[in-house]
């Protein structure tokens, strides 16, 4: 039997950053998991192909809407789904083989396809072999959330796992929930031609999300055709001749819709459930493995990051564990996980960013919070891209004034979002923004904007 320092379950962008740095440090890893190469979900299924597909539509209404900048093209843009695919693949192999590469390449760092189970709290089986560790880290993600729906056509629908190995768009997809995956993909689909329909359960989409970006967006879909159906109670989902069809109340009335694709979009749970943990005394639950802090569970060898735990489930957020979780197993000071400084970026049209708290989690904190926004009806570059739906939001804690979050509504507010990560990570207050200066006429400056209105709101309470 071999014995390693580490053995990492899971290579996605939580395990695999622990796994390489670990190495470095000299450590003998083992890293593990299902697949023949490093990624995980993210670059396999999730954020990476989904994003090849948002740069193709993007780029495809782009050409579709060159008329409202007096470009005139010889013939209708078209869409070759399958390049796209190619693309996709392409990248996707790209990025996999580098990341192995580099694993070959430390001989401290061992990596084995397979599933792993715990044996006891000092052993992993892997197939017919038995490995020994002196720590270990779980990183083995989050997988699809199912819910019990009734029907023949429950099994047979789409995941968001299945939208980028089909061969052909369809016709028409329904998406059960409103969440980033749905929003995210109905808007995309819809730009190439497909007729898109959602159905939520509740009275708006997005429900985690700043409820004035969300209602923007969810403005923008139906403005686009988008279908959005709200306070949807589904009862079945049915399969027959070829067809979904879907049985759902909605205000005390009955109703059914048909469609020839399904994609089930109910929300991610924790995939922990064939790992053994019960039998090793490690918690755990649908949300995720429970841990401390310091990413440690009830065993202080074994420690777990990344969308198996119960915390913000975003790969960077994972990678941001990763760098906590190798310094506690391996370093004299433990460090705390903090993540009041956590972003995200949702790739809706328009898009939304948000970086630290927002003012319910701020106001649930009891922070006294204010909140000013700047809004892009009155910005140059906005108005030149003929794009004005959109604002910037400082969410400032009124005590010391520190902008504790910011939020965005705007066309490139993954662009953006990168100036509002160092403003939250920093702490910093309006006239600190305010120092810096902006290009013009770009959208990154309404935060000096901002930072301005607040600072001249604030001299003249002074006065």
């Amino acid at each position: 039997m071999r014995e390693f320092d580490l053995i990492v379950i899971g290579a996605g962008p939580a395990g695999t950053p622990v796994a390489m740095a670990s190495s470095m440090f000299g450590k003998k890893v083992l890293l593990v998991d299902k697949r023949d190469r490093p990624g995980g979900e993210c670059l396999f299924e999730g954020c990476i192909p989904s994003k090849v597909l948002e740069n193709a539509a993007n780029r495809y209404k782009m050409l579709k809407d060159a008329s409202k900048f007096h470009v005139a093209l010889k013939s209708n843009p078209q869409i070759h789904w399958e390049e796209v695919l190619k693309d996709k693949e392409a990248i996707i192999k790209r990025r996999a083989d580098a990341a192995f590469e580099q694993i070959e390449k430390n001989p401290n760092l061992e990596y084995l396809q397979g599933e792993a189970t715990f044996e006891d709290e000092f052993h992993i089986r892997v197939g017919d072999e038995v490995f020994g560790f002196k720590k270990v880290l779980v990183a083995t993600g989050g997988k699809v959330n199912l819910p019990p729906f009734k029907g023949s056509g429950v099994e047979k629908a789409w995941t968001n796992r299945d939208v980028f190995f089909e061969k052909e768009i369809p016709k028409e997809i329904i998406f059960i929930g409103a969440g980033a995956i749905s929003c995210e993909l109905a808007g995309m689909f819809n730009e190439l031609g497909v007729k898109c329909t959602i159905l939520e359960r509740g009275d708006r989409i997005l429900k985690r999300v700043d409820s004035e970006a969300a209602l923007s967006v969810q403005n923008r879909m139906i403005k686009n055709g988008v279908r959005i159906e709200l306070n949807v109670n589904l009862q079945r989902v049915d399969f027959e001749d070829e067809v979904f069809k879907i049985f759902f109340s909605q205000n005390s009335k009955e109703r059914v819709l048909q469609s020839e694709q399904v994609l089930l979009a109910t929300g991610r749970v924790a995939n922990v459930d064939n790992l053994g943990l019960k039998k090793i005394g490690v918690e755990y639950n649908k949300r995720g493995i429970k841990v401390d802090k310091f990413l440690r569970t009830a065993k202080e060898h074994i420690f777990a990051c990344g969308d198996c735990i119960d915390a913000p489930r975003f790969a960077h957020t994972a990678t941001y564990e990763a760098g906590i979780a190798v310094h506690n197993m391996f370093a004299p000071m433990p460090h705390e996980v903090n993540y009041d400084k956590n972003s995200w970026v949702l790739f809706t049209d328009p898009q939304i960013a948000s970086v630290g708290l927002s003012e319910k989690e701020a106001k649930d904190r009891g922070f006294d919070v204010d909140v000013a926004k700047y809004d892009y009806k009155v910005d140059a570059r906005a108005q030149i891209d003929k794009d004005e739906v959109g604002f910037i939001k400082f969410v400032i804690d009124k005590g010391d004034e520190v902008i504790k979050g910011v939020q965005i509504l705007s066309e490139d507010a993954s662009s953006l979002s990168g100036e509002a990560s160092l403003i939250v990570a920093n702490r910093m207050k309006a006239r600190e923004v305010l120092n810096s200066i902006h290009s013009h006429p770009t959208l990154s400056e309404g935060f000096g904007k901002l930072a301005q209105q607040i600072f001249f709101k604030n001299m003249m309470k002074r006065r």
